[in-house]
C-alpha cells in the first residue's frame, strides 16, 4: 500500500499544539514527540524541512500575538536536525501560549488563525 502525504505539517502541528495545551516536559510526557513524528511522517517533510516550517510559525504566532520580536528568545539550534525540530516544537507549544494570552483568545483559536495565514505544499512548489 502506498501512502500518500495528507496534510501539511505546518497546519497540522498547530492544530495539534492548540488541542494539546501545555505539555509538562520534566515529566518525560512523550506526547509531544509522538504528535512530531505522525505529523512529520503525514505531510511527507523531512527534518530539515521542518525545520524552516517552524521558524516560518514563530514568525507568524509572534505577529498573531502581538509580541515583540527583538525581546522574544529564539530557540537555539544546531545540534542535530532532530533535536532542533524537538526543541523549536516545545519552544513553540510555549510561545503559543503566550500569543494567545496577549491576543485575548484560546490557543485552539489562534492556532487555527495562524495555520490559516500558512502557504500550502503547493504554493511552496510554485516559489509563491
Amino acid at each position: 500500500m502506498v501512502s500518500t502525504p495528507c496534510d501539511d505539517f505546518g497546519p497540522a502541528l498547530l492544530r495539534g499544539l492548540g488541542e494539546l495545551g501545555t505539555i509538562d516536559r520534566a515529566r518525560n510526557d512523550l506526547s509531544l514527540e509522538l504528535g512530531v513524528s505522525l505529523w512529520l511522517r503525514r505531510s511527507g517533510r523531512s527534518l530539515e524541512e521542518a525545520r524552516g516550517t517552524l521558524l516560518e510559525i514563530r514568525d507568524l504566532l509572534l505577529d498573531a500575538g502581538g509580541l515583540d520580536a527583538a525581546t522574544e528568545p529564539v530557540p537555539l539550534t544546531g545540534r542535530s536536525a532532530r533535536q532542533d525540530v524537538l526543541t523549536l516544537v516545545a519552544y513553540l507549544t510555549d510561545l503559543l501560549g503566550r500569543a494567545a494570552s496577549s491576543a485575548r483568545c484560546g490557543r485552539a483559536q489562534l492556532a487555527r488563525r495562524v495555520a490559516a495565514g500558512l502557504p500550502g505544499r503547493e504554493d511552496r512548489a510554485l516559489g509563491a
